[in-house]
Formats: C-alpha cells, sequence, structure tokens
C-alpha cells in the first residue's frame, strides 16, 4: 500500500480533507487556509496523484490508505471532508472503520445509488478510456500551460495561483494523471456500487452540500445521496457549480461546524 504524503496544518479537532480525481492537496486550500486556526487539518493527496504518486487504487483501497495514514498521526476519530470522487472513499472509510468518523461532510459526491452517465462509461473502457483520458489531459495540459489561460482561471477560481496551476498543467501534460483517472473510472464501475448498503449503516452525522449548477454530479444525485444516510441534511447552493469548496469555502466550513456540533450533541 502507497503511504500518503499529506500536509497537517493548525490546531484544534482534526479534519481529513479528501480531493476528489483528478486532483491534490492543493485543492483544498481555500477550505485549508480557513479552517487551520481552529482544527487540526490532514490534507493527502491520494494515490496516484501529486506527491504521493505511485499506482492509483480504487475506494477501497484509499480508505485503507487513509486510515494508514491517520494511525501514523495518532488520530482516532476525525470529521472527514470529501469532494466528488473522494466522497466514495468517504463511504468506503465509514463502512470500514466507523468507529474512526466523527462526522461526514460530502461535497458534491459520487453517490453509489446512482448510474453512471455515457462518458463515465465510456472512460471505464479498458483500451477506450486509457486513449480517451490521455488525449484529453494532454490536451488540457497544453491549454492550461498558456501564460493567459491561467490568469484567467486564477481571477475565475478562487484559491488558485499561477505556480500551482502550472504545476498542474505539467502533470496533466506530461505525466501519468490519466492512469490514475482511468483506474479510478473502473473503480466507478467495479466498486461504487457495492458501497451502497454501507450508506444506511452510517451513523455519524453528516452533511451533503451540493452546488445548484453542479453538472458533474448534478443536485438530483445529492438529494438521493442524502436520502440515503440517516440524518443527513442536505444543503443546496445557488450559483455554484461542481467546485463548491473554491467557491463558497465559507459554506463547507458551516457545515464542518454544523456536523460537529450534531456529534457533540448525541
Amino acid at each position: 500500500m502507497t503511504e500518503l504524503v499529506a500536509d497537517v496544518r493548525g490546531l484544534g479537532p482534526p479534519v481529513l480533507l479528501i480531493h476528489g480525481q483528478p486532483g491534490s492537496a492543493a485543492d483544498w486550500e481555500p477550505l485549508a487556509g480557513l479552517l487551520e486556526a481552529d482544527y487540526t487539518v490532514v490534507v493527502p493527496d491520494r494515490p496516484g496523484y501529486g506527491r504521493t504518486g505511485g499506482p492509483a487504487t480504487g475506494f477501497r483501497g484509499n480508505a485503507r490508505a487513509m486510515v494508514a495514514l491517520l494511525d501514523r498521526q495518532g488520530i482516532s476519530t476525525v470529521t472527514i471532508v470529501a469532494h466528488s470522487w473522494g466522497g466514495g472513499v468517504a463511504i468506503a472509510l465509514a463502512e470500514a472503520d466507523p468507529g474512526r468518523v466523527a462526522g461526514l461532510v460530502l461535497v458534491g459526491s459520487v453517490g453509489p445509488q446512482d448510474p453512471l452517465g455515457r462518458l463515465d462509461r465510456l472512460l471505464a473502457i479498458p483500451a477506450v478510456g486509457a486513449a480517451l483520458a490521455a488525449v484529453v489531459l494532454s490536451v488540457a495540459g497544453r491549454v492550461l500551460s498558456l501564460p493567459a489561460v491561467r490568469q484567467l482561471v486564477d481571477r475565475r477560481v478562487r484559491g488558485t495561483n499561477d505556480e500551482s496551476l502550472a504545476a498542474m498543467a505539467d502533470a496533466w501534460r506530461n505525466g501519468h494523471v490519466w492512469r490514475s483517472y482511468v483506474t479510478e473510472q473502473r473503480a466507478l464501475v467495479d466498486e461504487l456500487p457495492g458501497l451502497a448498503p454501507a450508506l444506511a449503516r452510517i451513523q455519524a452525522p453528516t452533511a451533503v452540500l451540493t452546488g445548484r449548477a453542479d453538472r458533474i454530479v448534478p443536485p438530483a444525485a445529492a438529494e438521493r445521496l442524502a436520502a440515503s444516510i440517516p440524518g443527513a441534511q442536505l444543503t443546496c447552493i445557488a450559483g455554484v457549480g461542481h467546485l463548491l469548496p473554491h467557491e463558497r469555502p465559507e459554506a463547507v466550513v458551516a457545515a464542518i461546524g454544523e456536523v460537529m456540533a450534531r456529534g457533540r450533541d448525541t
């Protein structure tokens, strides 16, 4: 199992931030900056990405890596905040080690009960998906390598900077991120549906956040996810898309506080 590389910042109740696909710990910078004054914030690069690198794995493999990271940090219970594909990791962790999870905040999260779209199914086909992901990420990396494009993204997406965007462009253009992406697409097909029974067994206070303009994981999917988890609270935020942690980090901070308060009240 690949040992995760993680940033650990701040002091207080522990919060684990699990990024999406593709991605890295840098995706959480706007949120981590708001949290570190009040919480111990643990922000790993998942297997196959960023400083961790190595081979990517599925949801349960990621969950095992997260548990090992928490063990190394001496963290017995943690509030988990997960975005997009990372939401499946949070669900797998809650299934495997429920006593570890003090609370869940699922942001634009995939859900085991939702069928995959056509593009997701196409990307999960071994040969076709690998070729398509390699081409798409290479082209996206070349576009993002242009200074004018990075400046535009930096103005539009909160928490980015030229250095981090340039590193992302280089990884997409020259690295093996596409391999990790395809591995995780296969997990969406082969593994995610099997996590559906775990939803009804989640006892930790849970918040499900979605952007009303999310086209990657639409609000209807968030509604079904929240309805499947006992006591989960759903928040739908107007004017926000899939990059909710960048666009409305304050809303995620508020959800973390509410989840922790519910945990203290039980």
